[in-house]
């Protein structure tokens, strides 16, 4: 009988009476919808590109001056899976736009200076995407595509409230970087990691004997900083770009100039809670830190392991 009336019902009629049916199973999805905005699609796919807009260079030097922000909110929520979380505007804008707004400055990426988003998903006030940044690295000269994975969470005003962001891929790139010295040094693997390592110790040093002066110094001299960085750190490994290594102090090293006197810590022989050894691999996958659910519609927050409250 159900099927004899559906084919004598208009589609939008039927459609119509479907969700009428179903209406009380997500009656509590409905209700959290009110509490999260929700944009449309191509709002969202705007949103999305603006954002990479913004992260190319030479737009990305903007969002390194000033006191706020047309990205995030206030008290965004990040986190980069080959480094650590970051919390509030002003720390992410240091994050996510310094680290990449110098070409004269020694890096392993270099400056950001196209992309191209492969795969995007989006719903509620999240989107999720897939996106190959082009960036030249001008240390070590070589372009370079980097596949970037990325979770957003967007605010009523269209800012990112949190993130949540994977580099697919980064121990190839890594290897092909220290390979790519290796070729044009005409050297060996060792010899190769052995040549980044001086270049990055070098001007890790070099902004901490500029930046880092009074209370905020870290190391005796220069030659102590080397010594350091050099014969005491690690070098580290693709996923320790937030542990206790060369190539943590590094990344902060970009920072340093923002705000001597909370990123010189973190170049600093003890690392200042973001260059450490303090999280085992359970701890980092089970690391209760978000406050919002990357689910929309609010489901799942009940079993949610990553939600902080």
């Amino acid at each position: 009988m159900l099927k004899t009336i559906k084919m004598h019902i208009p589609t939008t009629l039927w459609g119509l009476a479907t969700l009428l049916v179903v209406s009380p199973v997500s009656a509590e999805a409905s209700t959290n919808t009110l509490v999260k905005p929700a944009f449309t699609f191509d709002q969202l796919w705007d949103f999305q590109n603006a954002f990479w807009d913004s992260f190319l260079y030479p737009a990305n030097v903007k969002q390194t001056q000033g006191n706020t922000t047309t990205v995030f909110t206030p008290d965004v929520q990040g986190r980069v899976d080959i480094t650590r979380t970051f919390d509030g505007d002003e720390l992410n804008r240091e994050y996510i736009y310094g680290l990449f707004s110098d070409p004269e400055s020694v890096s392993l990426a270099g400056i950001p200076i196209a992309y191209h988003i492969t795969q995007f998903l989006a719903n509620d006030n999240i989107t999720s995407a897939t996106t190959v940044v082009t960036f030249n690295s001008t240390t070590f000269g070589v372009v370079i595509p980097i596949t970037i994975d990325t979770w957003i969470e967007f605010s009523p005003e269209g800012k990112i409230a949190s993130y949540d962001a994977t580099f697919r891929w980064f121990g190839y790139l890594l290897d092909f970087i220290l390979k790519s010295v290796a070729t044009k040094t005409n050297g060996t693997s060792e010899q190769a990691v052995a040549y980044v390592s001086d270049v990055l110790a070098k001007h890790v040093c070099a902004s901490s004997e500029k930046y880092c002066k009074g209370e905020n110094q870290q190391y005796e001299n220069s030659d102590s900083c080397y010594e350091t960085l050099t014969k005491k750190k690690r070098f580290g490994q693709p996923h320790e770009l937030g542990r206790d290594t060369l190539l943590c102090r590094s990344i902060h090293e970009h920072m340093v100039k923002y705000r001597p006197e909370v990123h010189c810590m973190h170049i600093g022989p003890t690392g200042g809670g973001y260059c450490v050894d303090d999280m085992t691999y359970q701890e980092t996958v089970l690391q209760k830190y978000f406050t919002h659910s990357w689910i929309p519609y609010g489901y799942g927050e009940d079993k949610n392991i990553w939600l902080a409250n």
